[in-house]
């Protein structure tokens, strides 16, 4: 435990507010040391080159599911994209090969021992590797993906055929109508053999349609991602065409006055939300309510948005897209004096929890005004970088004073009373997207003060928790690798020495837990507060 002890202390010392020019990298770096000492897998009578989830940051044991009288120790690959990042970024920023390494090492085990012969990995929502126990678990075989954009950069540095088999088979697999692009969030492991892009005919149609599936905009990001990289790494025109197809959907399925857009551009046969909703008179389906779960505006805006700075002049689609959905929801639903976003039809209809007058998959929360959160600060702060549109400023001005980050001015430049206690990523971000876009110094500033705030509120022990009062670290936290964004503006690091793009992830498992039902491990395992019991 010597190098335990060491790292501790210099953690304690990086949290000590001395404006070392290094301090960001130091405390990633802390992290960095202490996940390669503490996080592998060193569970069960197997040990391999992967890493746990997360640790308890007081017994530096991994917290465990509870399933069935099982106790599981979750591998979930597919929710450790960004801590590839971080790693594969301290490699850059240090030199030391250490980091990137492992994280090698981790997908090229996973790789030989965790892909299915049919293509697909065994990760994501509802399946994943149980580390103590050297098995497969969850709640059923079924492959998903919802905002987890895999690091696809560095699968095909590892293994470019193993990367291109997994992605044909992400489309192979939850793609149902190939005519048509109905699809489905969940895919099972099958035996998928060959390329998909040249087998299929797409022949459109008018949107939204009834489909088998529930297309949800949370997982078609992910595909078009998978296939818009599979065209940037490896020049598969066709692949790249198909992502365009698919977004496309979406994009057609907007009403043409408001230009608002749904999550699904599907609705089921049996319609469960227009039954829910009869007073609309089939008005209120998947296709035709707009923000419900948060998504379209937010993870999936600024997916499109990198992936048009990853594609360069054959993303212009994608930004185009990302920039026109922005627009619409600023013009139509957002309450600047509460910093909210009302729920609506994509025709402008409003709507509240008065309107849930049935039973049924429809939450009354989800038609309460949705605070404009970081998520929306960030891809508005994206946007305007891309874009430089008044519109983006004004949005990201105004979303930044409901949060508490200080008023950004009217104008590039002319920022006021910028000081804030908030230690957010996704704020740290959208501040350094406001400096590159502008080139005010004044918001690279803004950065490291909320960076600052972070080293406080949400380094403890040397990892990375939601407060002092949290007790288990998610290794996949996009702070440390945001803290690696600002070290690099800070210091004016070389391009081949700064860290790998910051995405939007939000990983999570989903599965039944002993005594709570179906729950998330962001809710059963990283919410826990010291103090608190187990379920």
């Amino acid at each position: 435990m010597c190098l335990l002890s060491a790292l501790l202390g210099a953690a304690a010392a990086v949290c000590a507010e001395d404006k070392d020019p290094g301090r960001f990298l130091k405390a990633v770096r802390t992290f960095g040391d202490l996940v390669l000492e503490q996080g592998r897998d060193t569970y069960g009578p197997k040990k391999t080159p992967l890493f746990v989830d997360g640790l308890n940051v007081d017994t530096l044991k991994p917290p465990v599911w509870k399933r069935e009288g099982e106790e599981w120790i979750l591998s979930n690959l597919a929710t450790q994209q960004t801590l590839f990042r971080t790693l594969d970024g301290l490699t850059r920023a240090t030199g030391d090969s250490r980091y990137r390494d492992a994280a090698v090492q981790s997908l090229r085990y996973a790789f030989d021992n965790l892909q299915h012969p049919g293509g697909l990995l065994y990760w994501g929502g509802h399946y994943c590797y149980d580390a103590l126990g050297d098995q497969l678990v969850g709640e059923s075989e079924t492959h998903e993906l919802k905002r987890n954009y895999p690091y696809y950069e560095l699968m095909w540095q590892v293994d470019p055929e193993r990367t291109r088999r997994y992605i044909e088979a992400v489309w192979n697999g939850h793609i149902l109508d190939w005519e048509t692009l109905d699809f489905n969030r969940h895919a099972k492991y099958r035996p998928w053999k060959g390329s998909p892009w040249k087998a299929h005919e797409f022949k459109g149609g008018n949107v939204p349609f009834g489909g088998e599936g529930l297309t949800f905009i949370h997982s078609a990001s992910d595909f078009a991602l998978a296939a818009a990289m599979l065209y940037h790494l490896g020049g598969e025109e066709e692949a790249l065409t198909w992502a365009e197809r698919l977004m496309g959907h979406f994009m057609e399925a907007r009403h043409p006055e408001t230009g608002l857009g749904a999550a699904n551009f599907t609705t089921l046969k049996e319609c469960r939300m227009a039954q829910q909703f009869p007073q609309f008179g089939g008005r209120f389906t998947e296709a035709t309510v707009t923000d419900i779960y948060g998504v379209r505006y937010t993870h999936t805006a600024a997916c499109m948005l990198q992936m048009g700075q990853e594609l360069g002049s054959r993303g212009t689609r994608f930004v185009q897209w990302a920039l026109e959905d922005l627009t619409a929801r600023a013009k139509h639903g957002y309450d600047e004096a509460t910093n909210t976003f009302t729920a609506m039809l994509i025709d402008g209809t409003p709507l509240s929890p008065a309107d849930r007058i049935n039973d049924g998959y429809v939450e009354a929360r989800w038609l309460s005004p949705k605070v404009a959160d970081s998520c929306y600060f960030y891809a508005y702060a994206l946007a305007y970088r891309v874009s430089k549109d008044a519109l983006m400023w004004r949005m990201t001005r105004s979303i930044g004073k409901g949060l508490g980050v200080g008023d950004i001015g009217e104008k590039p430049g002319a920022g006021v009373a910028m000081t804030t206690t908030l230690s957010d990523p996704l704020i740290l971000m959208g501040a350094l997207e406001l400096w590159r876009g502008s080139g005010e110094q004044a918001y690279l500033k803004l950065a490291e003060r909320v960076g600052d705030n972070a080293l406080k509120a949400r380094f403890q022990k040397g990892f990375v928790v939601q407060s002092p009062d949290h007790v288990n670290c998610k290794f996949d936290d996009a702070l440390p690798l945001a803290l690696l964004h600002l070290h690099s503006a800070l210091n004016g690091v070389d391009e081949s020495r700064r860290p790998p793009a910051f995405w939007m992830s939000q990983g999570f498992f989903h599965c039944p837990y002993d005594g709570v039902g179906r729950t998330y491990d962001n809710q059963v395992i990283y919410s826990r507060l010291r103090g608190q019991p187990e379920p």
